[in-house]
């Protein structure tokens, strides 16, 4: 049965397939939860995409109102693209659903800025320059790769991103605060990602990603708890630095 056939607009093509359609809406089967997990993990699926074009932007403007980066691990930024960038090739070539991976692509974007703003404000001019140049171009070379190969660098994304988020925790434990890192930032990380592990559940039958997805939010719940222990403790002004 189509849904031209039988009214039902075709924007539900993009929560359910038709089978489902038919059973919530022709059959009113209202408790047809296959079919209504499967709607809520695709409108989650694509709340998280659209919620990633500002999920850095409360950062973005947090480094540049103090014009400072104390406290923000470099490395951790430079994992976080590297791994965005695997992410998007490897799911781009398996042609996953965008719902299930879109709002790599948007970060992705939002994280060169970012780079640009920990150069520039580091004095290391000439990088803040590159970034915008030399990552996408890295990024459309990674996605011409053969699928094998962008499965390994996945695989090895894993543990990277880990990293990335290691680093950044050891940061805050070290300076004894959490400097110009965003709350907003890392407490949207913590939903999304939250979001995301459901949505990979549902929808991808993919271990790789699923572990992936695991350990980003069990990382990310781990920054947002040093946002409590460390809420009351000030920054200092003067430092600029990058870790």
């Amino acid at each position: 049965v189509s849904t031209q056939s039988t009214g039902v607009s075709p924007l539900l093509l993009l929560f359910m397939t038709e089978e489902c359609i038919k059973s919530v809406f022709l059959d009113f089967n209202l408790l047809d939860f296959p079919c209504l997990k499967m709607a809520l993990s695709k409108g989650l699926g694509y709340a998280i995409v659209m919620g990633s074009v500002l999920v850095k932007f409360p950062q973005i403007l947090k480094i540049y109102g103090s014009g400072s980066v104390v406290g923000l691990a470099l490395s951790t930024f430079l994992l976080e693209t590297f791994c965005a960038m695997i992410n998007v090739g490897y799911n781009y070539a398996q042609q996953f659903p965008f719902s299930t991976w879109g709002e790599n692509f948007f970060i992705l974007i939002q994280l060169i800025v970012i780079l640009i703003q920990l150069f520039y404000y580091s004095d290391r001019t000439i990088l803040a320059l590159l970034c915008p140049l030399v990552i996408p171009a890295l990024s459309l070379g990674m996605s011409k790769l053969p699928t094998e190969y962008l499965a390994v660098g996945l695989t090895a994304a894993i543990p990277l991103l880990a990293l990335s988020k290691l680093m950044q925790i050891k940061a805050n434990f070290q300076n004894g605060h959490t400097g110009q890192l965003s709350f907003v930032t890392s407490l949207m990380n913590v939903l999304g990602t939250l979001a995301r592990l459901f949505t990979v559940v549902q929808e991808v039958e993919d271990t790789i990603i699923l572990i992936n997805a695991s350990s980003v939010f069990v990382l990310n719940f781990i920054i947002i708890a040093q946002f409590v222990v460390y809420w009351n403790v000030a920054p200092p002004s003067a430092e600029k630095k990058t870790q």
